[in-house]
């Protein structure tokens, strides 16, 4: 749902001959929407039913997506844009609360990282697509994606179930594996150590690939995305297999952090070298792993129990997707054209302090609830 269609929206404006105002205004606008779709989802949960929201999220990414290639004007690519990238965000969000609704809590880490590896495998189908349909223009392809949200939408009319089980009833987003809660400090803590991760990984994604431009070029974006391919396939074939292997989400959530940090220092420092770069970004799928494996099902356990319950989940999303904003901003400043890494290694080492003591002072809740 998505995968495609939303990514090309740059490529549409270029061919409706924009201004640069005009794509500037499109693309922030959606990226905006992003922050304002996490935060609704959660709010929107706690009103109506998370199957209910799904079918939503599917019909509105059909008819965005469906009508967004045949615009002509500004306003009406905004408007369909909008509706596809709000449906985007909903879907990021009920879809695991969905998903919690009916699993009983034993079983939800490995849930989630079943969903997790159908995700990934579904992002590698679709960019597969892309990249051997790419001739045939914007168009088909932002339709391909709108007709398998519509299927989608038909098939889960049919499949997915009105209401949870009776054995985990109030028991999907809130509420720790000995039935207490978090506190609203503890769990904006964890969202803030998760927000630092999400900041490295982002500056790694979009500052890496531009650096090694830089360094390489014209052979930057085949190494990078040949890499990106690497640690996609590997997240998925071993996503399911992470959340059995990590049972302690306090140790995964330190050694993933840990060895993202690790990874992005090495991959950046050493990009004049190919095996440095795969030895970072080999640290950073490892980090991945054990960090994926576990970090939603921790915010999930970590969110008060209360019934706005589902804005206080969006919200630790929201502050998740900060971090990711900031990485992207600082890419050009710290990587890319950047004279010295000096400043960006004293981010980067900073920052992993930082994580450490609040991850140090929320053990005991991590450990206690997830």
């Amino acid at each position: 749902m998505g995968s495609i269609g939303l990514s090309l929206v740059s490529i549409l404006l270029v061919h409706r001959g924009v201004s640069t105002g005009q794509g500037t205004l499109v693309l922030g606008t959606l990226k905006a929407t992003i922050i304002v779709g996490t935060l609704a989802s959660g709010a929107l949960t706690d009103r109506f039913s998370s199957r209910t929201l799904t079918l939503a999220g599917l019909l509105m990414s059909a008819a965005g997506l469906g009508f967004l290639p045949f615009q002509k004007t500004i306003l009406a690519i905004l408007a369909f844009g909008i509706l596809a990238q709000f449906a985007d965000s909903l879907l990021g969000v009920v879809q695991r609360i969905l998903l919690m609704d009916q699993v009983d809590v034993g079983h939800q880490k490995e849930a989630l990282g079943w969903m997790r590896m159908v995700s990934n495998f579904a992002q590698i189908f679709s960019f597969s697509i892309a990249a051997a349909a790419s001739r045939l223009g914007v168009a088909p392809l932002m339709i391909f994606d709108a007709v398998t949200s519509a299927s989608a939408f038909g098939l889960g009319r049919k499949i997915l179930p009105h209401r949870p089980p009776e054995g985990v009833r109030d028991r999907g987003l809130t509420s720790g594996k000995d039935g207490q809660y978090a506190s609203k400090l503890s769990f904006f803590g964890c969202a803030i150590a998760l927000m630092g991760w999400s900041f490295c990984y982002e500056l790694f994604l979009e500052g890496g690939s531009g650096r090694l431009e830089v360094l390489h070029p014209g052979e930057g974006l085949r190494r990078f995305s040949t890499m990106m391919i690497l640690n996609t396939v590997i997240c998925t074939a071993f996503a399911v297999h992470a959340t059995r292997f990590f049972r302690r989400s306090w140790n995964a959530i330190s050694g993933g952090m840990i060895m993202t940090g690790l990874g992005v220092l090495v991959g950046c420092w050493g990009m004049a070298n190919q095996l440095w770069v795969f030895t970072g970004m080999f640290l950073i799928t490892l980090g991945e792993l054990a960090l994926g494996a576990v970090a939603q099902y921790t915010l999930m356990r970590m969110t008060p129990g209360h019934e706005k319950a589902g804005l206080f989940y969006s919200a630790g999303l929201t502050v998740m997707q900060c971090g990711r904003i900031a990485g992207a901003a600082l890419a050009f400043p710290l990587l890319i054209h950047a004279e010295s890494l000096r400043p960006f290694t004293y981010v980067i080492v900073g920052l992993l302090v930082l994580q450490a003591a609040a991850l140090w002072a929320l053990r005991g809740d991590i450990e206690r609830l997830a």
